[in-house]
Order: structure tokens, then C-alpha cells, then sequence
């Protein structure tokens, strides 16, 4: 899930070749269900998707599935029109933000028999609550991440900051970026940048900065929202600390290649930036005067509604499997992902020391609209478009804010 969340499995299966219904392959005397499987895992944390659906296949003969994985745009382009064509996949992996778009458009499978309680027990609770729309669950959870800040010791140490204690307040990180900022030319293109904060194709960045002062994607025009899009965008045109008109995977490779000192994303960047040789720490997002709050990076698991009675089923176990403790601590281990489950412990996860560090700051993670049919609309459409202008000093934010909480409300209501 990455940057968008921020954002994996085998080589890719036509896209035609996907299917509903009950139509199965025959495999010598036994009826074998087949699941398309389609997501968008393109990352680091493919192996370890990989290493679970082929044990999938290995432990439960009547059953195989077939993933196709393409690229997260690519995905949302085919996926709707595949749906409607009668040729969509079995089974979808997506970002939870797009739960409410597909289930309003009834593509989706109600899934409410699967969630016992407990199932429901065993799970983190806003993971839970994040597959439901209209009341009915349409998902079941695969992920469940706090999105953390990393932070590049070496640049902290440079800077004359202490890499053992970053930033917990946004007095503090503040500070810290201007002093992480450097354009030793003067030229106004700073060399080294405090952090990369990017604005489109991305996991959502700018709604943790809304919640740490207080407002909310839903109301723009409130004192707390533009008082928090007018200081971080402050920040970018008059103080550098951050290109504008990034997009995640630029972002990253800022910080990646250490011309930004600090990033905000996921565990799936772990491998990406232990590869590059970078000497990072990841901490809690620095708390703004409204608290510690964060973005949950959450994917969950759909079903085409046009899907048989047997694929139902199927889809059932394959969901029975993955959210099992035991595929759970090999998901984390393998992927740097939080389990999705309770009752993984960090003793459980010791082969790979980022989930704990992850997984520490759950509680204060948060869905973004969760249920909101129009989340597209109302984020990549409308919300991005206006920090996009502020930032880039076209429009005062609280004339930006104002027109787009007017064209939010239009679509959400109020």
C-alpha cells in the first residue's frame, strides 16, 4: 500500500482473464475454485505476499489464486470498467479510502458472514469499523499501519540535533526543519531539504497536519484547518523545507537519495531505505496543539458481487488464512507490516525490529473517510487541488480552504 498509502505479486495475467460466477478449473478428479487476485504490491513487501499465497495453494488443494499485479493507477483505471464488464476479478486488495466508492456502486459482495465474534475479537478494532458502508461490511481487513516519520540521523547530527531524541512537539520539528533546510548557493533551491512533503499520487499527508491542529478534511473552513494549512504551507513558500508538486514516490527518493531530512510514510519503505545504506530512525509524527495523531495506511480485501457461491466460499478461507496469528507474525516479519491482529506480540515479530516500532503507535492512527463513497472526489479532486495552490502561493488558504469546503460539502453534504 503504498503512498498511495503510501504505496505488489506475479507477472501479470491478461486482464480479461479474470471472471465471476462459479466457473472452476478440473484439476485430475477433485474441482479446483480459482480466485483472480488483483493489487497493486508492487514494493518491497511483494515477497512476503508471495510467500503467503503460495502457501495458500500449497495447504488447501481446492483452491488456487492467480494474482495480477499491476501499478496502483493502472489498477483504478481497469478495475471499475472490468466490474462492469463482467470481466473483473475475484478478489481486489485496495486502500480502505475506496471501500464506499466501489460498495456504492454495487460491485461489491457483502461480507458480514465471515466476521464472527471472534473474528472480530481477534482484530484491530478501526480496521474493522473501516470495511463498513451503510452499515453492511464490504471488506475484510488486510492491513493496518500507523504511518510514521523517518528521519535520517546523519543530517540530524550535521544539523546539530540530536538523532537519539527527534522532534514530539511541532514547535519543535519546526525548528527543526528550518534548521534541516540548506541552500548553500542562496539561490532559493535549497541542496538539502527538511523534509518531502508531497501533495498528489501519495499517501495522505496533509490530513495528519490538519488533525494535529485541531480540523479535519470535512471542515476546511474551521479556524483549526486553516490555521494548520496556513502554517505548514508558510513553511514550504517562505522557509524551503519542502519541494512542492511532489508525489509520494518523489518524496521518497528525496529522502532516499538524503536531499530531504525527513519523510512521512510506511513500514513498505523500510527494505527500500536499508538497501540505499541511509542510517534512519522512524518516530511518531510530531504531536501538533491537538495531540498525537496519525494516518492509518489501511488495505482491505473485496469481492466481486457477481462472484459464485463456490468463489464466495473460497474467498472466505483465503480471508480465514491470511488473518490467522500464525500468517499474520510471517506477513510482519516478512513485510515490515503491524499484523492486523491483537494478539501478535513484538516477540513475535523480533525478525524484523520496524514492526514493533510501527505497531507501538496504532492507537493513535486514523482511517481517513472512512465509508465515504465520494472519497476521490472529495480528496483527489477537490482537497489536493487546493493545498496545491496554496502552496504554490497562487491562493491565500483561507480563500482556498473556504472554496473547497463549499464544493466538499456539495458532495458529502454537511
Amino acid at each position: 500500500m503504498k503512498r498511495l498509502l503510501a504505496l505488489a505479486v506475479v507477472a501479470a495475467l491478461p486482464l480479461t482473464a479474470c471472471g465471476s460466477g462459479d466457473k472452476s478449473e478440473i484439476s485430475g478428479k477433485s474441482r479446483q475454485v480459482t480466485l483472480t487476485f488483483w493489487n497493486g504490491y508492487t514494493g518491497p513487501d511483494r515477497p512476503a505476499l508471495e510467500a503467503l499465497v503460495k502457501k495458500f495453494n500449497d495447504t488447501h488443494p481446492g483452491v488456487r489464486i492467480e494474482m495480477n499485479i499491476m501499478t496502483w493507477d493502472v489498477l483504478f483505471q481497469k478495475l471499475l470498467p472490468a466490474f462492469t464488464s463482467g470481466n473483473g476479478p475475484d478478489l481486489v486488495a485496495f486502500d480502505d479510502a475506496h471501500i464506499g466508492r466501489f460498495a456504492a456502486k454495487g460491485v461489491l459482495a457483502p461480507l458480514d458472514d465471515w466476521y464472527t465474534e471472534e473474528q472480530k475479537a481477534s482484530l484491530v478494532k478501526p480496521a474493522v469499523e473501516a470495511t463498513v458502508f451503510k452499515g453492511k461490511h464490504y471488506a475484510v481487513p488486510m492491513t493496518f499501519t500507523p504511518i510514521l516519520m523517518y528521519y535520517n540521523k546523519k543530517l540530524f547530527k550535521d544539523a546539530g540535533l540530536d538523532p537519539a531524541k527527534p522532534p514530539v512537539t511541532w514547535r519543535d520539528w519546526q525548528a527543526a526543519l528550518k534548521k534541516l533546510t540548506k541552500d548553500t548557493n542562496g539561490d532559493g533551491r535549497p541542496e538539502q531539504y527538511g523534509t518531502a512533503l508531497p501533495d498528489h499520487q501519495t499517501i495522505q499527508v496533509w490530513p495528519i497536519l490538519l488533525w494535529g491542529n485541531g480540523g479535519d478534511l470535512l471542515s476546511l473552513g474551521s479556524p483549526q484547518s486553516v490555521q494548520a494549512v496556513q502554517q505548514w504551507s508558510d513553511l514550504i513558500v517562505k522557509d524551503r523545507i519542502s519541494p512542492t508538486g511532489l508525489g509520494g514516490a518523489d518524496a521518497d527518493k528525496l529522502f532516499q537519495t538524503g536531499k530531504a531530512a525527513t519523510n512521512i510514510t510506511g513500514p513498505w519503505m523500510t527494505t527500500g531505505f536499508k538497501e540505499a545504506g541511509l542510517d534512519f530512525g522512524v518516530a511518531m509524527v510530531p504531536a501538533g496543539p491537538a495531540g498525537p495523531v496519525t494516518l492509518a495506511g489501511a488495505s482491505s480485501f473485496v469481492v466481486n458481487a457477481e462472484a459464485g457461491e463456490a468463489k464466495q466460499k473460497a474467498a472466505r478461507e483465503w480471508f480465514t488464512f491470511w488473518n490467522s496469528r500464525q500468517s499474520q507474525i510471517e506477513w510482519s516479519n516478512g513485510s515490515g507490516f503491524p499484523g492486523v491482529r491483537t494478539d501478535v506480540t513484538p516477540a513475535d515479530t523480533k525478525a524484523n525490529p520496524y514492526v514493533a516500532q510501527f505497531a507501538a503507535h496504532s492507537a493513535k492512527a486514523r482511517v481517513l473517510l472512512p465509508g465515504q463513497a465520494e472519497f476521490r472526489k472529495i480528496y483527489e479532486e477537490i482537497f489536493e487541488p487546493a493545498i496545491q495552490r496554496v502552496t504554490t502561493g497562487k491562493t491565500p488558504a483561507p480563500q482556498a480552504l473556504d472554496e473547497a469546503a463549499k464544493a466538499i460539502t456539495a458532495v458529502a453534504g454537511p
